[in-house]
């Protein structure tokens, strides 16, 4: 069985099905699994960081996001546009 995606694992830490993440980012299951299978964009990493509450590092190989509040400086952004 392959090993999870940094991007599915940090979803599936934050306690998060792929169906309302999709919801909440504005993209569809989808295109969200596809992504979490090849890489996330930029744009949407920050998307996805916003809702599970983690930094950007998590969406890199081997992790390294924190959950909100321990992140570093200027990985995190204050507001989304939705």
């Amino acid at each position: 069985m392959p090993e999870r995606s940094p991007a599915r694992a940090a979803r599936e830490s934050a306690g998060l099905s792929a169906p309302d993440v999709a919801h909440r980012a504005g993209v569809s299951v989808a295109y969200l699994r596809q992504v979490e299978r090849r890489g996330v964009p930029y744009v949407l990493a920050l998307r996805l960081a916003s809702i599970y509450g983690c930094g950007l590092g998590s969406f890199l190989p081997g992790g390294g996001g924190t959950r909100s509040g321990g992140g570093r400086a200027g990985t995190e952004p204050a507001s989304l546009p939705r």
